[in-house]
């Protein structure tokens, strides 16, 4: 496998993907266009936008230190939480740890690095995606199966008795140039793939790639089906197009426009987006511009919109992002960073908040 430069573009930048259809032009399909403000609500906090909020402070003990929390799926009263070390955390729902998912190494079942997990809740399996292998455990902690795939997994997602997994690989040698590619796989839950759709091919001059921990790719809205893959590469295009999917076919279904300028007098790109989630209600989206985090959100079927920096505030001069934990209720999750004991050894786990939108 070709070798390729995997960076961060600071913590708030992401992972390196791109819709080929990215910027498809709006009158070939009905879609659905929102303007983001030029101006952030600066006077809001979390309380005025939320139905409810709750705080789950997560045990901390030398079994259960987190890092950062990559991705959280609740399911059956408990928590399962990815962890940037690369390992799965299970808590009850009252923060309380219970156990951790299988264990570090090269063996069956065993892993170092986790780019991706989701639940199967009809089977109650768990899958792993870890570099170019999909794991499978019970989620009472039980090793099932296991397989490699030809690429590097970046996404897993279970929806529709499927699992759908983005992967692909960067800086693939072709000619004089170096290709990003990601595809989009449908996998049954014996791991034979039923379908794939291309969603990436960038040629570049060098050889680029860039990681970011937060992936909220695919959602499931009913019985429509989103997904949202950023590109954080230096192109000249922003990406800012979510895709509707059906029989593995793409279509263009909401767009964001962003104010400008997207490039400055070099020509180097200004909006960075990096997340865009589709929930029941709302839209939200991650980005960056000139080096700013934001977080946008509005009502879908309301001219109701919020754009704010550095996330949203919850007191304190602290701000967080909200990310999805149930998106067809309107369910999202954000950490805050508990309070530092000195007399503690470890710094104890963050907290996780609930909020209702």
């Amino acid at each position: 496998m070709v070798k390729f430069l995997s960076f961060y573009l600071r913590l708030s930048l992401s992972f390196i993907a791109a819709m080929i259809i990215g910027c498809s032009s709006p009158n070939k399909y009905k879609i659905i266009i929102f303007n983001i403000p030029e101006e952030s609500s600066i006077d809001l906090d979390i309380s005025d936008i939320s139905d409810s909020i709750e705080y789950i402070a997560l045990e901390t003990n030398p079994e259960s230190l987190i890092v950062l929390i990559q991705g959280l799926i609740y399911f059956e009263n408990k928590f399962y939480v990815l962890d940037f070390q690369g390992k799965v955390l299970v808590f009850d729902k009252l923060g309380k740890f219970l156990f951790k998912i299988g264990a570090k190494g090269e063996g069956p079942g065993e892993f170092n690095n986790l780019s991706s997990f989701t639940i199967d809740k009809k089977a109650k399996e768990l899958y792993l995606a870890a570099g170019n292998r999909l794991i499978k455990y019970s989620l009472s902690n039980q090793y099932i199966e296991e397989k490699k795939f030809p690429f590097y997994i970046d996404y897993v997602h279970w929806l529709d008795n499927y699992a759908y997994i983005i992967a692909g690989e960067d800086g693939k040698k072709v000619g004089n140039q170096f290709v990003n590619q990601r595809s989009l796989f449908k996998i049954k839950s014996n791991f034979n793939i039923l379908g794939v759709s291309p969603i990436l091919n960038i040629s570049l001059d060098y050889q680029l790639g860039a990681t970011f921990p937060f992936k909220n790719y695919i959602s499931l809205i009913g019985s429509d089906k989103y997904i949202y893959v950023p590109s954080l590469i230096n192109e000249k295009v922003v990406r800012d197009t979510v895709f509707s999917f059906e029989n593995d076919k793409l279509i263009p279904s909401i767009k964001l426009n962003f104010p400008k300028p997207h490039f400055d007098n070099n020509e180097n790109k200004l909006t960075y987006i990096k997340n865009i989630v589709v929930s029941k209600n709302y839209i939200l989206c991650e980005y960056d511009y000139e080096g700013e985090i934001f977080q946008y959100i509005s009502k879908r079927n309301e001219d109701n919109s919020f754009k704010f920096k550095n996330g949203v505030s919850i007191g304190n001069d602290e701000n967080v992002i909200l990310r999805p934990l149930d998106a067809e209720n309107d369910l999202f999750y954000f950490v805050k960073i508990s309070n530092y004991d000195q007399e503690s050894s470890e710094e104890p786990n963050p907290i996780v908040g609930i909020v209702k939108l």
